[in-house]
């Protein structure tokens, strides 16, 4: 925030705002309460870990990943986005991602559930990803367990809703833990609300604010 301030200093003739969550009062939720939850899941869970998330969302992927590494568990990271991503991430440095972390998913079978996270797309339920496959006993190596923890690190796209409830549904049936942002803080949104939108226009001190990317009746 400082350094927005001293950018605002330098005087602003315009501040696009990303307005998607312009009509809901209040903050968001910070990334380290997010990570305090995480790691809460992380004590706590006695079986295998899957956390599903968007693939582009390289700060949450390397917070799993420390997490990962603290409380020993191997990684496998299952979906093509999700790995490439995290490959190009590792390039560029943008992540840090220990030696010997990350494991084939046949691999993750010799060890301990305790000693399993796997990184997948699918929160969105969406049709063939990795997620999916997984709870339609479809997916080559992996399979839902009782006692496995999973995750839903990510808001419910509009539209969405029906299939996500649907795959939590399958999820429960096969005996898995299921947490999400609905009943714990752990997905901080992309999407500024009313006193974030509000702390950046007074940091940033513009001359003519354009709300832009969200619904219509969110930009009025």
């Amino acid at each position: 925030l400082a350094a927005i301030r001293r950018i605002g200093e330098r005087g602003i003739t315009a501040l696009f705002g990303e307005s998607t969550g312009a009509d809901k009062p209040g903050q968001g939720v910070s990334e380290r309460t997010v990570f305090e939850n995480l790691e809460k899941l992380f004590r706590s869970s006695e079986g295998r870990i899957f956390a599903s998330l968007n693939s582009a969302m390289l700060n949450r992927i390397q917070q799993l990943l420390e997490l990962a590494n603290q409380y020993r568990r191997k990684v496998v990271i299952e979906g093509f986005s999700m790995r490439t991503n995290v490959e190009i991430a590792r390039e560029l440095k943008y992540i840090e991602v220990p030696k010997g972390l990350i494991i084939p998913a046949e691999q993750s079978h010799q060890l301990p559930p305790a000693q399993v996270l796997v990184l997948c797309t699918g929160a969105q339920a969406e049709e063939g990803s990795v997620l999916m496959r997984i709870v339609n006993r479809e997916h080559r190596s992996l399979r839902i367990e009782p006692g496995d923890t999973v995750i839903f690190s990510s808001s419910v796209i509009p539209g969405n809703e029906r299939a996500i409830e649907n795959l939590k549904d399958y999820l429960a049936r096969q005996g898995a833990e299921i947490y999400h942002n609905q009943t714990m803080d752990i997905h901080a949104s992309g999407h500024p609300r009313q006193e974030d939108l509000k702390e950046m226009l007074r940091a940033v001190q513009p001359e003519f604010f354009v709300p832009h990317h969200g619904n219509y009746f969110n930009r009025m």
